[in-house]
């Protein structure tokens, strides 16, 4: 499967049909039935005897239907990364990760020296302007504000205290499509950082070598996230809960996991899910450029980095740098490894996720909504893509 900006179809006024499908819905569950899309959204949803008239019937013959994967960490794919301050490189990533069913996403710029971390987002902000990579969204920013001490692959160099001059630079490099930050909580300057921008970004607490009581105060300042829960930031211990349980147990706070098998272990994403539940956790990919691509020698951000066996490290260490992982990989583990349940990974790929970045209009079947679907075999990886009720190919 390939690809690119979808082509015109028929979902004007007969629309688009799909029928004989499992759809998860967000109220019902897997129902047995039809989705209808019209003029790119959903029309509506239904079970028994489909309605008549459609430009064009989709028979899916009892494969599944999920929302279209929503990622709001991702720096590359497909040989591409999003930080290099190339649009061509942007669109690459974009377009490899549409293929395998994410249907939005933002571009996560890693941390690198200031000037390179401006062109970067400039780089990204283009592409959105242009058009040419439809699911890209918006634009995250994994730092600089991040500890020195739990900076896993980002480069030691180019982090820096909170700097709102700084930070304003970012912003306006990125054109209005800045979405959201990851900042640690403890750095000098950091609550006043995240109590400024709390209502234009989405504050995400990471990075982190803080404790409990800082995560707490930057959640009551307006921080709404956390990077990559569990990874880069200080163990659960029975004595000093740290940041993983102050996280699990806010209600306020949306987690994110890397489930690709490396980053965390399938009984902690349980624990995860069993404290936070679905509404509170998202499946993020934290890709790299080595996602969808062989084991070699790649770059993360000015990085070396070694993927062998599909994990992405720093080239003669230990240290995680990204993975290599799609949304969708995340999604099928979380069913058939970990046990979620179906319609509770849905959420945590798609609505969870469309909520917290403000993206009411998907992340869910439902009428009204933008019809960004996809199709899933029997083993439950993609099948088909459809991007507002078009085709991906």
């Amino acid at each position: 499967m390939t690809a690119g900006r979808p082509a015109p179809g028929p979902e004007g006024t007969g629309g688009r049909l799909f029928t004989g499908g499992r759809l998860v819905t967000p109220d019902a569950g897997v129902l047995d039935g039809w989705l209808l899309v019209r003029d790119g959204r959903i029309h509506s949803v239904g079970t028994g005897a489909p309605p008549g008239g459609p430009t064009s019937v989709v028979e899916l013959g009892g494969r599944t239907v999920v929302p279209g994967f929503v990622d709001p960490h991702c720096h590359g794919g497909a040989g591409h990364s999003v930080y290099a301050g190339d649009p061509a490189a942007v669109r690459g990533a974009a377009a490899g990760h549409l293929a395998r069913g994410t249907t939005t996403m933002l571009a996560s710029v890693a941390t690198v020296e200031p000037a390179a971390m401006e062109a970067a987002v400039r780089a990204v902000a283009s592409v959105i302007d242009d058009g040419s990579a439809p699911s890209l969204a918006g634009i995250h920013f994994e730092g600089p504000f991040l500890s020195p001490l739990r900076r896993g692959a980002q480069t030691r160099s180019a982090l820096r205290d909170p700097d709102p001059d700084l930070l304003a630079r970012l912003i306006d490099a990125a054109g209005g499509h800045a979405m959201s930050m990851t900042v640690a909580p403890e750095l000098p300057g950091a609550p006043e950082l995240i109590r400024a921008y709390a209502d234009a970004l989405v504050c995400c607490l990471g990075h982190t070598d803080a404790d409990a009581d800082r995560f707490a105060r930057a959640a009551d300042l307006g921080a709404r996230a956390v990077t990559h829960l569990f990874n880069a930031m200080p163990p659960l211990h029975h004595r000093e809960p740290g940041p993983v349980a102050a996280a699990l147990l806010d209600r306020r706070l949306v987690c994110e996991l890397v489930l690709d098998g490396h980053h965390l272990a399938d009984d902690t994403v349980r624990l995860a899910h069993r404290v936070a539940g679905p509404d509170r956790l998202m499946l993020v990919s934290d890709a790299m450029p080595a996602a969808g691509m062989p084991d070699g020698e790649y770059t993360f951000a000015d990085r070396e980095v070694t993927v062998a066996d599909g994990v992405a490290t720093l080239r003669g260490t230990d240290t995680l740098a990204g993975s290599t992982l799609f949304v969708a990989e995340a999604f099928r583990r979380a069913v058939t490894t970990v046990g979620i349940p179906l319609p509770d990974a849905v959420r945590m790929t798609s609505g969870t996720a469309a909520r917290l970045l403000g993206l009411s209009d998907r992340g869910e079947l439902r009428p009204g909504l933008r019809a960004d679907l996809v199709e899933l075999g029997p083993d439950l990886r993609p099948a088909r893509v459809w991007l507002g009720g078009v085709e991906v190919g």
